[in-house]
């Protein structure tokens, strides 16, 4: 997909842009945590002279694991950034920061993709799981019963522990 917008002659004004987000992108950034996208990004551009904002709006759903049951999950998007683009002046390295965009004046074209994704992104939750009650019951009950088993060995190392015959004979020294 391409998140291009071409700058190059437009008069001053407003301008409406819409890209459609999908999952080919974050497979694009090697991002395994999101399986599949739906969002819209809507890129209002306003241009003055010698100078250009990007409005960013986000809205949609990212499909991402749920980190308790592993099923797939939607996880609702919506966002508003912006964004200042300007021309480099001359001798002027053309860095990106995550305020603005500096453009070669050459340049006919800014591309929003890395800005897009980054967005989405920072709005996903550090911890993706289900409501209360929507997780697959089969799964938290192996993980029940992997809870009970692993509590079950911490008992029965502490009961059988080969230090428990060293603790009888200092107790038994305290007595003397």
């Amino acid at each position: 997909m391409d998140y291009k917008i071409h700058i190059s002659g437009l008069a001053q004004g407003k301008y409406e842009y819409e890209f459609p987000v999908k999952g080919d992108l974050f497979r694009e950034y090697e991002n395994q945590q999101v399986i599949d996208a739906d969002v819209t990004a809507r890129v209002t551009l306003e241009k003055g002279s010698g100078w250009m904002n990007a409005h960013l709006r986000g809205e949609g759903k990212v499909t991402v694991q749920c980190d308790r049951c592993l099923e797939d999950m939607d996880i609702p998007v919506d966002f508003s950034a912006s964004l200042a683009i300007r021309p480099a002046k001359l001798g002027e390295e053309t860095e990106d920061s995550d305020e603005f965009i500096i453009v070669d004046p050459s340049e006919a074209e800014v591309d929003l993709k890395q800005f897009i994704y980054d967005y989405i992104c920072v709005n996903l939750p550090m911890v993706s799981s289900h409501p209360e009650g929507e997780c697959n019951p089969e799964m938290l009950a192996r993980i029940e019963a992997l809870r009970a088993g692993q509590e079950k060995k911490k008992e029965e190392t502490e009961t059988y522990s080969p230090f428990s015959g060293l603790k009888d004979l200092l107790d038994k020294g305290k007595k003397k």
